[in-house]
């Protein structure tokens, strides 16, 4: 999860770079489409990345959060099935 927020960390920063490098072309060259044009549409592919992630963020939260609660409910389960033996095995000697 660690290393997904780092990569995560590391598209917004370039997000950001890139999307200053294309004001600062438009402020000063705005008629060079020609490097305009595929910035713009590359700045696009880094948004829907971060989507992306983090759309893959809350799943893997959802997933963490869900498999956490199967596991109590295991130990609970274990704890029950280890005390019901423990009672039966004490009703079979007591027969």
């Amino acid at each position: 999860m660690l290393e997904m927020l780092k990569r995560k960390a590391g598209l917004n920063v370039l997000y950001y770079r890139l999307k200053n490098s294309i004001e600062e072309i438009e402020a000063k060259h705005p008629e060079r489409n020609d490097l305009l044009d595929p910035m713009r549409e590359s700045l696009n592919e880094v948004a829907e990345s971060i989507q992306y992630f983090t759309h893959c963020e809350n799943v893997t939260r959802a997933t963490n959060s869900r498999n956490h609660d199967l596991e109590l409910e295991n130990l609970k389960l274990k704890q029950e099935n280890k005390s019901l033996n423990i009672h039966i095995g004490n009703l079979l000697n007591g027969l």
